[in-house]
C-alpha cells in the first residue's frame, strides 16, 4: 500500500511540475522556463545544505552546553566535597 501511495504521489507531483513548466513556458518562453527550473533546483539544493548546516550548528551547540554543564559540575564537586 505504501508503494502504491508513493508512486501515485510521485506521478501527481511530476504532473504538477510538468504543468508548472508548461505554464512557465507559455508565459516566458522555453529559455526562461529552463532558467526557472534550474533556479528551483539550485534553491532545493541550497535549502538542503542550509538545513544540514543548521542541524550541525545545533548539535555542536548542544554538545558545548553539555560540556559546560560537566565542567561546572566538576568544579562544584571540587569545592564542596573537599574536606
Amino acid at each position: 500500500l505504501f508503494w502504491v501511495v508513493l508512486s501515485i504521489e510521485i506521478r501527481v507531483s511530476a504532473k504538477m511540475v510538468f504543468g508548472q513548466l508548461q505554464q512557465t513556458e507559455q508565459l516566458y518562453g522555453k529559455h526562461a522556463a529552463a532558467l526557472y527550473a534550474q533556479a528551483a533546483d539550485f534553491n532545493k539544493t541550497a535549502r538542503f545544505y542550509y538545513m544540514k548546516a543548521q542541524d550541525a550548528y545545533y548539535l555542536a551547540n548542544a554538545q558545548a552546553s553539555y560540556d559546560d554543564w560537566r565542567r561546572a559540575r566538576r568544579q562544584w564537586d571540587y569545592f564542596y566535597r573537599r574536606k
